[in-house]
């Protein structure tokens, strides 16, 4: 998803792209975005702790395919 230029750096540029097509999917997915109210601190540390889970599995196995 290629939105308006906001920056000269092409790698930010990507990394804001990446980040606002995450936030329509997210959207798509649950119907809302992150400015919820019915998520306290302990939820949303769920779930970073459960992203940062799979993450690791992510790079596991792609330290495994090398």
């Amino acid at each position: 998803m290629k939105n308006m230029k906001m920056t000269k750096s092409k790698i930010l540029q990507e990394v804001i792209d990446d980040l606002v097509a995450r936030e329509i999917k997210g959207l798509e997915t649950y119907g809302t975005t992150v400015d919820r109210e019915d998520y306290e601190l302990k939820d949303w540390l769920q779930e970073a702790y459960e992203e940062s889970l799979d993450k690791c599995i992510y790079l596991k196995a792609a330290i495994n395919k090398m």
